[in-house]
């Protein structure tokens, strides 16, 4: 069985951009709130070797996200351009977010930064993070005395 951390902030954090993101999405646009921030879609997974970010972040320009690394967290960053406001007869509608971004992310072990890569392609940001070697799985072999 493996053993998994338990990091109970995290947890609640989750909960609390879970909450964040329901707001903003079900309520700001439901009840007309001009929210100036907004949260992308976030995937992150582990394998052997890697811990891999991917955010979906469409329209947003390659020289307006940031990657910043600090400790044991990542954090993604960015910002859109207002988008151009088209009004017509008798409706107007505007869904596609617009404004600052910032997501923050405890990683469950130690990365190799000098390795770090991201590589933005068709709005979706694909950010790997390559384990450091003291947080890869090591097998021990058994001595015979």
């Amino acid at each position: 069985m493996k053993m998994v951390k338990v990091d109970p902030f995290r947890e609640i954090m989750d909960v609390r951009d879970s909450f964040d993101r329901f707001i903003d999405n079900f309520l700001g646009r439901n009840l007309g709130w001009d929210l100036a921030e907004w949260h992308p879609a976030v995937d992150i997974y582990e394998d052997d070797d890697n811990i891999v970010l991917r955010a979906s972040i469409p329209g947003v320009k390659k020289e307006d996200i940031k990657i910043t690394l600090t400790g044991d967290t990542v954090t993604l960053s960015g910002k859109t351009e207002e988008a151009k406001e088209v009004k017509r007869d008798n409706y107007y509608r505007k869904e596609i977010r617009t404004g600052g971004f910032t997501r923050s992310f405890a990683l469950p072990c130690p990365v190799d930064r000098a390795k770090v890569s991201a590589v933005y392609k068709d709005g979706i940001l694909e950010v790997t993070l390559p384990k450091a070697e003291e947080a890869k799985a090591k097998e021990v072999q058994i001595a015979v005395k």
